[in-house]
This record gives structure tokens, C-alpha cells and sequence, in this order.
């Protein structure tokens, strides 16, 4: 290794470890910013998710991270920034600050949940070295970091993750689809899908979490059809000059799955392995109907 080079892997190794502790420090807030008391009946339930600011649909959305919109339709219900963090916690018993927008569709119980990072334009040229096999073995081994942390909160744990929908690339919406099916301690089963939406300075990652009514593709494949990049946000709005992300579409998603498949050598990549380890959700319906029955008495109201 030339002189040259050490500079610069030193360089790279520093701003590696600053964005780390931002990280740390960041997290941390939100720790303390929302409550960590988990509801355990029926009634506390009731009077913890009532208390949140929630947002009935039709309604568009302002995703102001990711200079983008978010179209949900009237069935959804959504919460925002915060109050999104606070309940994703109290469902799983793991934080998730990075999740901004969340909705529940009250038809079924099918959830959405939107994040960014500002990684830069994600070249998809290495789209071909991506191994379906290799992912899902590495996630099976994952998966036990998490059931620490929801062991000692008293949440189900994970016994198995398989692919529902194997990684695909949609070139005409700049967007890469997968889906996963979990299976749980509880005996139950959940489907998650992800949905990696493209934009000019950085990326979208949208979660789907199938509800009552099973694992619906289009859902999962809408994600990049209710999401809209801002005019001249979009990824085909690149041009020479605008920031490059060091890493290609085939790490990054590894990267959205926990996996530590990027190279040793790319440090500005780091912090999107840092941004989670794993995200997968047990989020409970028992206060569906009351969704229902607020939006009922608002409508007679109105009338």
C-alpha cells in the first residue's frame, strides 16, 4: 500500500467513525424522547394509541427528508415522525427513528412505513452480482441478534426467515422489490415486504407489512407508485457532478437486510450498515376496530 493510499484509508476510517458516533448520539435522543413504558392489556393499549396524533387519509403526505410526496388513499390511517417511533417501539420492544411516515390501512391491517437516506445517486451496475442463496443463509443467522433485545422486552422472537418475493429490479420506477416471510416463537407468521425507491441524491426504503387478508403483491409493487420524488428529485434527474454513492444497488441492499456484504474498503458506505441491524415487525391489530369507530363518530359529527 503506497503512502497515498494509507492517507486516504485513514481519511475514509476517520469520517467512518464520525458518522458513527452521530449515529450513536442520535439514537440516543430518540431513546429518551419517547416512552418506554410497553402497553400490556387490552385497555392500556386502547388509551396509548389513542393518545397519538394521527392523520386520516385521503391525504398527501410531505416527506420533506427525501423531497418527495406520499400519496395514501382513505382507508389509511398515519402517523408522522415521533408518534410513528413511539408506536413502532411499543409494538416491538426495538426503536426505529429512522421510520417517518407510517400507515395502517383499516381495511385489513396492512402497514407502510417510509425512512431515507441521503446516500447519493445508487448506481444499479452491480445488480448482477446479487445471490438470492447468499442473502437469505446470512439472514438466517441474523435474525438471533434481534431476539435479545425482544426476548428481554417480552416480544415473540424469530425461528426462520424465507423469501416470499426473491430481490427484483424495476428499471421503469428506478426501484428493487423483495419480501420475506417470518416465522415467529407465537406461532405465527407475518410477511414483510421492501420496496428500495431510487431518487437522484439518495434513496427511499418503503416497508410493507402484509394484514389480515395475506401477502398482496401489488401492495408491495404501489410502493413506488403512491411515493413521488419532487421535479427534478428524480433518479433520472442526475446529472455530472451531483453526488455518487459509494456503494452499488447490489450493497445496498444487502444493507437494508443487515447483511455485512460491502467491501472492506468502503467506509463512506458504513453508515448504511449502521442503520439497522435488522428490521422486522410483529405489530399487533386489537385496535383496529377502534380506528374504525373514531373515524365513524368524526363522520357523524361532520354530518
Amino acid at each position: 500500500m503506497t503512502f497515498k493510499n494509507i492517507i486516504q484509508w485513514t481519511i475514509n476510517s476517520l469520517k467512518f467513525l464520525l458518522a458513527l458516533i452521530i449515529l450513536v448520539i442520535s439514537s440516543t435522543i430518540n431513546t429518551f424522547a419517547i416512552d418506554l413504558n410497553i402497553p400490556k392489556t387490552d385497555s392500556e393499549w386502547d388509551k396509548a394509541v389513542m393518545s397519538l396524533n394521527w392523520t386520516e387519509g385521503p391525504k398527501k403526505m410531505k416527506f420533506v427528508d427525501a423531497n418527495s410526496t406520499i400519496k395514501f388513499d382513505d382507508n389509511f390511517v398515519i402517523l408522522e415522525n415521533e408518534d410513528a417511533n413511539q408506536y413502532l417501539y411499543w409494538a416491538n420492544g426495538i426503536q426505529f427513528p429512522d421510520i417517518k411516515l407510517y400507515g395502517v390501512s383499516r381495511d385489513n391491517g396492512s402497514q407502510y412505513m417510509f425512512s431515507y437516506v441521503d446516500a447519493g445517486y445508487v448506481k444499479t451496475d452491480d445488480w448482477i452480482k446479487v445471490d438470492p442463496n447468499k442473502f437469505i443463509k446470512e439472514l438466517r443467522k441474523n435474525y438471533k441478534e434481534s431476539n435479545i433485545e425482544r426476548k428481554n422486552n417480552g416480544m415473540p422472537t424469530i425461528l426462520d426467515v424465507q423469501w416470499k418475493k426473491t430481490p427484483y429490479l424495476d428499471e421503469n420506477y428506478s426501484s428493487v422489490y423483495y419480501a420475506l416471510e417470518i416465522s415467529w416463537s407465537d406461532n405465527r407468521r407475518s410477511t414483510q415486504g421492501t420496496a428500495i425507491l431510487l431518487g437522484r441524491e439518495g434513496y427511499t426504503e418503503a416497508n410493507y407489512i402484509a394484514g389480515d387478508s395475506g401477502y398482496q403483491e401489488r401492495m408491495l409493487t404501489s410502493l413506488s407508485v403512491i411515493h413521488k420524488f419532487n421535479n427534478t428529485k428524480e433518479y433520472k434527474d442526475w446529472k455530472a457532478g451531483d453526488k455518487v454513492a459509494a456503494a452499488g444497488i447490489g450493497a445496498l441492499l444487502a444493507s437494508t437486510m443487515g447483511l455485512k456484504a460491502l467491501k472492506p474498503g468502503l467506509f463512506a458506505s458504513g453508515l448504511l450498515l449502521l442503520k439497522k441491524f435488522w428490521f422486522v415487525l410483529l405489530l399487533p391489530f386489537i385496535w383496529i376496530g377502534k380506528l374504525f369507530t373514531r373515524s365513524e363518530k368524526k363522520s357523524k359529527r361532520r354530518k
